[in-house]
């Protein structure tokens, strides 16, 4: 239970729930198992987790689910994960259409979608990346055409998991070519689309690294004709719609590879104590030993950060950057897990007959879909480099009495004095000997001196034409950033006032 314990936010209904789900696994994990052997799609215990109502995990009550919001979700996608396609299955049918209906739907396609989802009689697909839309996810070339009271959607959609088995395709298709709308993201509209209903087709099944018995594929929409009932979300918002699903879409598919890590590490234990080389267990070497531990630390990690992001989901907030992270460390830990895990068993490891060489597979598979890692990143750091603690301007002042630069709420001892170019370029010049390699904002200037902005920025500009000062400029051509040059530095303080050495250095070797 190292890796499967409890946490203590969880519901009474969670913890019992995860009691429950790791009991139905452990009595089909034989059974998952054939499947997986026999490249079979496992549609008899897709229908037992059906059945046991696992596919309303986070469907609320009054329509017909259990109400465990994102952490109730997790807890069931960590375990139907050590049931290979059974796991990924439920997540992809967890993702096309729970959030965004529970979201943006209207009270008549709650009513109308959710029980069909909570009851898993049919599967569901999220359909986003297409021939032309990758991570690009804007750039979608599928179209939906309003026709009265119907709406004609034509295109492709590709990387389909779930593709054929599923009855229910959340779909984004543009609705509007102008480029205004493209510019303000303000082209897409979200559509559940059903199985059956004529020119809707599965074109392809790909063969993948991974995803052994679990179909992926590319599904075709020809003058398809859906009601307008089948719009998610207003006209025009389908990116804030499809933003919102990712969240959860990116939280579920971390959550996924928890048990499998479980797994990892018992077959690990259950090897190395079983393994003699040298003439004792590999189990009893440091290096293999070291090697696990740091197995049971990311398993650990990787887990823990889940199960906060689903927290934080449940409390109602957006946690796109712990989102972000979530689906990144876990996919990253999962492939380095594999390929630790691998390294340990040995030529053992290569061969099938130990299910571990997939976890590498799908792990090179969960670094792709959901946004690729290389986009989890430039989210973590768009979004990050927005929040004001980490905008927090730091001043570093010259402390005299440590005779170093330290980082100090203090005024700068040119406070107050007199606004010209003289103590303009002192005060520049005085960062040059407090941070040698940076430049100061118009606004650093203004602090530490005084005056108003169109002054210091006047005197600014004269400094430069003197060639006192270097600027770096925005895009808008105005001075963002102020050096002194090294006629500048001269100018405002004599080199004695720049000299720094340690007590320990002898005067003999200065020159």
């Amino acid at each position: 239970m190292i890796m499967s314990e409890e946490f203590f936010w969880w519901t009474e209904e969670q913890k019992a729930i995860n009691k429950q789900v790791r009991t139905f696994v452990a009595d089909n994990f034989e059974a998952a198992e054939t499947y997986f052997w026999n490249t079979e799609f496992p549609w008899p215990l897709v229908k037992k987790v059906a059945k046991e109502g696992y596919f309303g995990a986070g469907v609320p009550k009054e329509y017909g689910g259990m109400e465990l919001g994102a952490t109730g979700s997790c807890i069931v996608a960590e375990q139907l994960g050590r049931l290979y396609a059974v796991g990924h299955v439920f997540t992809v049918s967890m993702l096309a259409g729970l959030e965004q209906i529970l979201r943006f739907g209207t009270e008549e396609q709650k009513q109308d979608w959710l029980p069909k989802i909570a009851s898993g009689d049919e599967l569901g697909a999220l359909c986003i990346t297409e021939p032309f839309a990758g991570s690009d996810a804007a750039n979608v070339h599928t179209t939906a055409t309003k026709d009265g009271d119907e709406w004609v959607i034509n295109g492709k959609k590709r990387f389909i998991t779930g593709a054929g088995v599923s009855g229910r395709y959340f779909i984004y298709a543009k609705t509007s070519g102008e480029p205004g709308d493209r510019k303000q993201y303000s082209h897409l509209t979200s559509f559940l689309v059903e199985r059956g209903r004529p020119g809707f087709a599965l074109e392809k099944i790909n063969p993948l690294i991974g995803f052994d018995n679990v179909p992926n594929g590319v599904i075709n929409f020809d003058h398809v004709r859906i009601p307008d009932n089948n719009r998610v979300g207003e006209i025009g918002k389908g990116w804030n719609v499809m933003m919102a699903g990712l969240n959860f879409e990116r939280l579920i598919g971390a959550a996924v590879f928890g048990g499998l890590f479980e797994d990892v590490v018992q077959v690990l234990f259950n090897y190395t104590k079983r393994r003699i080389q040298f003439n004792r267990p590999t189990l009893t070497f440091p290096g293999i030993q070291s090697e696990i531990a740091d197995i049971i630390m990311k398993t650990k990690v990787s887990r823990l950060y889940t199960y906060y992001c689903a927290h934080l989901l449940d409390e109602g907030k957006e946690p796109m950057i712990e989102a972000s992270i979530s689906k990144l460390i876990n996919t990253e830990y999962a492939r380095e897990i594999g390929v630790k895990a691998i390294q340990i068993l040995g030529g053992d490891g290569l061969t099938k007959f130990l299910p571990i060489e997939r976890i590498l597979r799908e792990a090179k598979i969960g670094e792709i879909v959901a946004g690729t890692n290389e986009i989890q990143k430039m989210i973590i750091y768009r979004f990050s480099a927005m929040l004001p603690f980490f905008n927090k301007n730091l001043r570093y002042r010259w402390n005299d009495d440590v005779n170093a630069p330290i980082i100090s709420t203090r005024d700068s001892k040119f406070k107050g004095m007199e606004v010209n170019e003289e103590n303009v370029l002192k005060v520049i010049a005085h960062d040059y000997k407090v941070s040698p390699g940076l430049y100061m904002t118009p606004d650093d200037v203004r602090e530490d001196l005084g005056g108003s902005r169109s002054e210091i920025r006047r005197i600014l500009e004269s400094l430069e034409e003197k060639k006192l000062i270097v600027s770096n400029k925005d895009r808008q051509g105005k001075t963002a950033l102020v050096k002194a040059s090294y006629d500048g530095l001269q100018k405002a303080f004599p080199l004695s006032y720049y000299e720094w050495y340690p007590k320990w250095y002898a005067e003999s070797d200065k020159f």
